[in-house]
């Protein structure tokens, strides 16, 4: 596991010399590095790939875990007047590039058969010195780098699990469990509705990009926990699909996809112009 200590990487700080413009004058703007520990867990349970959860779902399925990555851009610590600092991210040449950062809570062992042995559950990167109490972030890639070919794409955009097609351009968020009924009940989460060409460009009608934002976060102390319990609350996880209507057991992202609803609710976003609930995200939390 790719990991970086908290303690330590606070301890970096970065003195910069500023001038104006009516003479020279020293100015010590400090930085600070920091690591956002991200975890991914079932109710109180650690997600882990050999492992066995029950009670998910509207039916208090069974479940094993098949795959669980994502991509978050634009990453920023909130400060206590509720204005943001962008997090400037280490570019490792592997786990992070420019503004974005994939995460990977797959270890490719027990029932994660699609997946690689590393995983990465943390972002690096500098912050204006100072007190923080919340994060946002992105879940998704800017629409600039989601048309890239993974073939070709420097990390972390290489990965060709996480690429869907030149239209649909990639998989921000890729969750697959085996349930008591379903194989392989699939979470998908990119853009749809994309028209374009790689000369021309592409655009999508639904980008498909949740805006988490969460108060009480420490970067020094919290972490930020993906809850698969309460992102699947309002889901039937063990519905039996009508191949004629619905092309896979779960959401794939798709306008008219019956199992979407619910998970988009839990993310906070609106599916085919509709909010269902209050709006509010259920599906981060921080410990």
């Amino acid at each position: 596991m790719d990991r970086i200590p908290i303690r330590r990487a606070m301890l970096g700080v970065i003195l910069l010399a500023a001038s104006t413009g009516c003479g020279s004058q020293d100015e010590e703007i400090a930085q600070r590095s920091v690591a956002l520990e991200f975890a991914a867990k079932v109710g109180g349970e650690p997600f882990a790939c050999g492992a066995t959860f029950t009670g998910l779902g509207s039916t208090k399925t069974t479940a094993n875990p098949l795959d669980f990555r994502m991509y978050v851009h634009d990453v920023r610590l909130v400060r206590p007047d509720g204005s943001e600092a962008p997090i400037a991210l280490e570019q490792d040449g592997r786990w992070q590039r420019d503004d974005i950062a994939f995460l990977d809570f797959e270890d490719g062992t027990g029932t994660c058969e699609t997946g690689s042995p590393e995983t990465r559950t943390q972002i690096v990167g500098d912050v204006p010195a100072g007190e923080y109490v919340g994060v946002a972030f992105n879940v998704g890639l800017p629409p600039e780098m989601n048309h890239l070919d993974a073939a070709t794409a420097p990390a972390p955009l290489n990965i060709p699990g996480m690429w869907w097609s030149w239209k649909g351009g990639y998989k921000f968020v890729r969750l697959e469990l085996r349930t008591t009924a379903n194989p392989t009940y699939f979470f998908h989460l990119g853009s749809t509705s994309c028209e374009g060409s790689v000369k021309d460009g592409f655009s999508c009608a639904a980008s498909n990009q949740a805006e988490i934002r969460l108060d009480g976060f420490d970067p020094d102390t919290k972490s930020i926990v993906f809850d698969i319990a309460s992102f699947y609350a309002g889901s039937d996880l063990d519905l039996q699909i009508d191949p004629m209507t619905d092309g896979v057991s779960g959401c794939m992202a798709f306008a008219g996809d019956p199992e979407c609803p619910p998970v988009f609710e839990a993310l906070g976003m609106s599916f085919e112009g509709q909010t269902p609930g209050n709006g509010e995200q259920t599906a981060f939390r921080v410990e």
